[in-house]
């Protein structure tokens, strides 16, 4: 127990800590935090104990974020341990957690310091995470927990033997891919620890466990770096997506709902901002905790960390319409949304990317460090939503930057470095270095351009992904160069034609898909709820898509559904996000018609379905069409 955290029960607490503790075993919590500010729920804090995960797991993880390091189940490992090692007659900890820590990017210092403290540790991976989605989904099969847990689950025992430890052997088991939940429990109930056939591994010396990181990637130019020491970046600035922390609010597929979405939530704001300031007036003192009397009502606001000191601060927030903009909210998914400093509580370096309406930009989108998901990139040229991939986060790498100047827009010549827009100017964001690397290899001839499409189609080459999947798992993408002129204008060529191709999903060619229409093709034909798979008896049968009671459509190649995008299938997002979605918590209505209605194309979503058929085919066309990855020395 902590004793800074429980003063009152002091005496209980150093009597509890005197004891010799020799085994402790359970499951602790798995929570990571309030899920919204709305909930006024936080975690409770620590000061010992999380001061001594700061000195251990977090001094020696190389992650820029550390926060889930202080989640309960690890807060839980951290005080156990150091409940052990008091015991000079060691002792074991047997806990069933989250997973997690086994293979993230965070948890690399927590690896590093359990093989350091302990003799020996036994990690039976059950598998199960649900944050997955499609094969992946299958593979990890049920979650051992039930439709309480969607995150991996694991089983630890911790050994220490009397007196110092010199290093843990580490053994390590993988239930299996496509368990059932019941097949899992009955496997795990007849087992053994001694008889069990475990996998001893050795951790390399970043920390991995399982899926060890190639030795050479770390040779190679990164694509960015927020590291001043770094010498060479193919990027001279990259932003995460945006995060708003009210994504129901700030995001639609109606312009006209977010306008009236954001004017009801400001207006709502604005009213405890002065409710706020004349209840402090009428306080003795004149202070008084906003946390203790906002209204959280979730129908009426979406409360964020970065919101509710302004409450405080009495700094009262007006409605603009120039704030709605267009965003790809997720693959292929245009959403409009509300950008704004104050009511998004975090926009990193998207002002320097995308600062006013008229400041065209592009760039590619990654899967960030960490993520739940398998690597991924898609070019966009509006603002990404830090979820883009459904879940974690990514990193943008765009074209250009802009920086605030004094200069006059050109109306008619926007499009080159250097031009100034809405007083902003244009700045190439594919650094000198770099440039000059590549025309030392290349030739000079080699431009810009050419670089940023090289990038595009070498993180689309399939054995670049095979080769360092594990890298792209734990750090920012890494380009090697290839040996010959020859391969670099291929992977060149063909990153321009997939940008096009991925920017462009809206102009693609509609694949003729067989369209079976009860009815007349009137605007309500076109209407979509959501959209479901044929069948073929009790089969999937993923060559039709049931559009709505009165269309389906027919002929989808199978072929088409090999370009993955995260954990779906281009196909597959196109039916996730294009369906009508009430979100539970503040009952609003995002409905993918509304876009349909405002562009003026009753036929929008059924063409874009058969458009990205046409860019899944082809994108698979031109992928399979990439030399292989021969690298300069």
């Amino acid at each position: 127990m902590d004793e800074e955290m429980f003063p009152q029960n002091n005496a209980r607490v150093v009597a509890q800590n005197a004891l010799d503790i020799r085994v402790i075993v359970g499951n602790p919590p798995y929570s990571s935090g309030q899920t919204s500010q709305n909930d006024g729920n936080q975690n409770q804090k620590y000061p010992t104990l999380d001061a001594s995960i700061a000195a251990t797991y977090a001094d020696r993880s190389s992650a820029t974020n550390k926060n889930s390091l202080y989640d309960s189940y690890i807060r839980a490992i951290r005080w156990a341990s150091n409940r052990i090692a008091t015991s000079e007659h060691g002792g074991v900890i047997g806990f069933v957690t989250n997973g997690g820590f086994i293979d993230s990017n965070t948890a690399d210092g927590l690896r590093k310091t359990l093989v350091e403290e302990f003799d020996a540790i036994y990690c039976y991976n059950l598998r199960g995470n649900q944050r997955t989605a499609g094969e992946l989904s299958r593979q990890e099969g049920g979650k051992v927990f039930g439709a309480g847990s969607r995150s991996t689950v694991a089983i630890t025992l911790l050994v220490r033997k009397p007196g110092g430890s010199t290093g843990a052997r580490l053994y390590y088991r993988d239930i299996g891919d496509y368990l059932t939940r019941e097949q899992k429990l009955e496997i795990v109930a007849h087992a053994d620890v001694d008889k069990l056939s475990w996998t001893e591994l050795t951790p390399s010396p970043k920390g991995d466990w399982i899926n060890q990181r190639n030795a050479d990637f770390d040779g190679y130019t990164p694509l960015g770096s927020k590291d001043s020491g770094t010498s060479k970046t193919v990027f001279a600035l990259y932003s995460a997506g945006l995060q708003s922390n009210r994504d129901a609010w700030v995001y639609n597929s109606s312009q006209t709902a977010v306008a009236q979405n954001m004017s009801r939530m400001i207006a709502f704001y604005n009213g405890e901002v002065d409710r706020y300031a004349e209840l402090r007036a009428a306080t003795a003192a004149g202070a008084l905790d906003v946390e203790t009397v906002i209204d959280r009502n979730p129908a009426d606001i979406s409360w964020s960390s970065s919101l509710i000191p302004r409450v405080a601060k009495g700094q009262r927030l007006k409605f603009s319409a120039s704030a709605a903009v267009v965003a790809a909210y997720r693959p292929f998914n245009k959403h409009t949304l509300y950008f704004d400093n104050q009511l998004n509580h975090r926009v990193y370096q998207l002002r320097r990317i995308f600062p006013t309406p008229r400041a065209t930009n592009f760039g590619v989108y990654v899967t960030g460090v960490g993520s739940d998901k398998p690597f991924s990139v898609l070019a966009t040229n509006v603002i990404p939503d830090l979820a883009f991939w459904g879940s974690s986060n990514g990193q943008f790498f765009p074209r250009h930057t802009y920086e605030l100047t004094d200069g006059e827009a050109d109306l008619f010549s926007l499009d080159a470095p250097g031009e100034v827009v809405d007083g902003w100017t244009r700045v190439d964001n594919i650094t000198d270095a770099v440039l000059k690397d590549y025309r030392s290899s290349y030739g000079d001839s080699v431009t810009s351009d050419d670089v940023f499409h090289y990038v595009y189609g070498v993180l689309h080459a399939p054995d670049y992904r095979a080769t360092f999947a594990a890298d792209l798992k734990k750090t920012l993408p890494r380009i090697p160069k290839v040996s010959s002129l020859g391969d670099f204008a291929a992977f060149s060529a063909a990153g321009k034609a997939l940008a096009g191709l991925h920017m462009g999903y809206e102009t693609a060619e509609p694949y003729p898909l067989a369209e079976q229409l009860n009815g007349a093709p009137d605007a309500a034909a076109y209407r979509v709820a959501k959209m479901t798979f044929g069948k073929a008896g009790k089969e999937v049968d993923r060559s039709v898509i049931v559009y709505n009671s009165r269309l389906r459509l027919t002929g989808i190649p199978v072929e088409a559904y090999d370009y993955q995008l995260g954990s779906r299938s281009a196909i597959g997002w196109i039916m996730e996000r294009y369906q009508v979605k009430i979100d539970k918590a503040s009952s609003i209505v995002n409905d993918p018609n509304d876009w349909a209605d405002e562009v003026g194309e009753p036929r929008y979503i059924v063409d874009l379905l058969k458009r990205i058929v046409t860019v899944s085919l082809e994108t698979m066309k031109i992928v399979k069409s990439l030399p292989s990855l021969e690298l300069s020395s």
